[in-house]
């Protein structure tokens, strides 16, 4: 099974940084993991010229990893808020 990778990237341009996601060796994500305004998670697919073949493992620890991410999405802004009063 190839295992996955996750890239956490900050942008200036959204309010919440989001992951990306690779097989282990892959140069191009498939997915972007973010966070939405409404603070929820967003999964976006990237068209790609090979076929993404997921199991359900990897369907589990994508999720997984994105319940993560949301949780320090929100304690890091909660944590600027505060420190911005």
């Amino acid at each position: 099974m190839k295992t996955l990778r996750f890239e956490k990237v900050g942008d200036i341009r959204f309010k919440y940084s989001y992951m990306e996601v690779f097989f282990e060796n892959g140069k191009e994500p498939f997915m972007e993991i973010g966070v939405t305004d409404n603070r929820e998670l967003c999964f976006r697919t990237y068209a790609n010229t090979n076929p993404v073949e997921l199991t359900v493992k990897h369907w589990e620890d994508i999720l997984k990893k994105a319940k993560e991410f949301l949780s320090e999405a929100l304690k890091d802004e909660e944590n600027f808020e505060s420190f911005m009063k």
